[in-house]
């Protein structure tokens, strides 16, 4: 896996930037929906909406998770580099 990783990061970091850019406009659209929701009285409307702010709310939350796992493994290989060094040393 990692030399993938090494002849196709870019690819994946402009991915990674098109996911979490997908996450944010979401998240903008489910602020929409939450003040949509407020003022909609037609019971059809409104569950429709639930199930949009639904669905939005999972990818946002995917979104969340992925970064923060990526940031635990970066954190991951940069402690095992430090180590390595250490105890070259």
């Amino acid at each position: 896996m990692i030399p993938f990783l090494k002849k196709y990061w870019i690819f994946l970091l402009i991915a990674l930037i098109g996911i979490n850019y997908a996450g944010f406009y979401l998240l903008k659209e489910l602020i929409g929906i939450s003040d949509v929701l407020e003022h909609v009285e037609s019971e059809h409307v409104i569950r429709k909406l639930k199930q949009k702010d639904f669905l939005y709310t999972l990818f946002v939350d995917a979104v969340l998770i992925l970064d923060f796992s990526l940031i635990l493994l970066l954190l991951f290989v940069a402690g095992r580099k430090i180590v390595q060094l250490i105890i070259k040393k």
